[in-house]
């Protein structure tokens, strides 16, 4: 009895590991549809011609590996030519007020800045003539003209552009004060 429960075990053994072989050798197609895999030309369900023994548990999707394709980080290069890191009034302008007798003289602008890739700048006052050419970094005192009725604000634009190093790069800036009224005494 003991080899006959032996010889069942072992048949049930060789028909599981034959069933998996042909799982595996049906699961490609060739060109005409048939099973490929350890030979069999044979249809669905058949057994292998030579059994696969298999030993290896399923996996958990847990324990599966899978490797990402090798990227390479993305390489950002400095921007190139000039750049206006800044320019601003440091110094707000104020027209002259006070009276004939004791007058307060107007405080002229401030202007200031920094450019890097550039061989030197040019300054605009009001529109796109050139006022000056100046050094990539520095500032500049300039009169502010107050033309204008009392009670008004008089505003003026200075346009900072990039000479060389590139494209072109520039900036405005405005400067607004009211107008006063210089009394008579």
């Amino acid at each position: 009895m003991k080899n006959r429960t032996a010889l069942v075990i072992l048949a049930g053994a060789v028909v599981v590991t034959s069933s998996v072989g042909a799982l595996a050798g049906c699961s490609t197609l060739g060109d005409k549809g048939s099973a490929q895999g350890a030979g069999s030309t044979a249809g669905l369900g058949s057994a292998p011609a030579t059994p696969t023994p298999t030993t290896a548990a399923p996996q958990t999707p847990a324990a599966r590996t899978t490797t990402a394709p090798a990227t390479t980080p993305a390489t950002t290069r400095p921007p190139t030519g000039p750049k206006i890191v800044y320019f601003r009034v440091t110094q707000q302008p104020r027209c002259p007020q006070g009276t004939s007798e004791y007058p307060v003289e107007g405080v002229p602008v401030i202007l200031e800045w920094k450019v890097t890739g550039a061989k030197q700048v040019t300054l605009s006052v009001d529109g796109p003539g050139v006022y000056d050419t100046y050094e990539t970094a520095g500032s500049a005192t300039l009169s502010f003209p107050c033309g204008g009725e009392p009670g008004e604000t008089v505003t003026h634009t200075y346009l900072l552009k990039t000479v060389g190093g590139g494209p072109v790069r520039s900036k405005r800036v405005t400067a607004s004060a009211e107008v006063y009224e210089a009394a008579s005494v």
